[in-house]
């Protein structure tokens, strides 16, 4: 009996926690959008005050849209989809490479890819997606580098690793309290459930005196 109640404990917590957060996301923008259509309404302004009111007030309107469209993305994530038809992963990186180049450019970074042709156990949509998350997270983390590389290769008959370096090291990013800047978090998340809701991880890996990677791994075909 009380193994099956600390069980559903355990099946809980991770439902608390999304809940918790769900809340924590929503919470500042939605006040902040509040508070400055309040402030709109009952102050004595003139038009450039006001309309510096809406403006503020649209851009909070902006943040909480995007922290909806995350937050339904984090629960999609944990949906591993139809993974009954292998992926070619060295294809597929090399197309949400050219597809992000644009992206890339305009923030003066470079973006190097190599990866072994290897199949992995994965729905494509899915896996693109969160792929793509996780290099927008990592494109936006400060970085010496001005280069992102990542670098696939099978490490065994069961498991494919790619190696992302020269992406900064905000590894413990959470939300943020900072209503001028958008919180990126979300994406990592997204990322890593992506890839855990299919048998692989998301993981940060340090060096004494060596810059650190991010790991992705992932199951491979046989």
């Amino acid at each position: 009996m009380s193994a099956s109640v600390s069980a559903s404990t355990a099946e809980l917590a991770p439902r608390r926690d999304f809940a918790s957060n769900v809340f924590h996301d929503l919470s500042q923008p939605l006040t902040a959008l509040q508070c400055s259509l309040e402030l709109a309404l009952v102050r004595d302004q003139t038009i450039e005050e006001f309309r510096a009111s809406v403006e503020a007030a649209l851009h909070d309107a902006e943040r909480l849209r995007r922290r909806l469209l995350l937050l339904r993305e984090l629960s999609d994530a944990e949906d591993p989809g139809d993974t009954s038809t292998p992926v070619a992963l060295d294809q597929l990186l090399q197309q949400l490479r050219e597809e992000m180049l644009p992206l890339f450019e305009s923030a003066g970074r470079a973006f190097e890819l190599t990866c072994v042709a290897v199949e992995v156990a994965a729905n494509e949509a899915k896996l693109t997606r969160g792929f793509f998350y996780l290099l927008e997270f990592l494109l936006r983390c400060p970085s010496s580098s001005h280069s992102i590389v990542m670098s696939g290769e099978r490490k065994d008959q069961q498991q494919v690793e790619i190696c992302i370096a020269g992406c900064g090291v905000r590894v413990d990013a959470g939300p943020s309290d900072d209503h001028s800047e958008p919180d990126w978090s979300g994406e990592l998340e997204i990322a890593r459930r992506t890839f855990r809701a299919i048998g692989g991880d998301l993981i940060w890996s340090a060096s004494t005196g060596l810059p650190g990677v991010w790991i992705v791994r992932l199951p491979c075909v046989s």
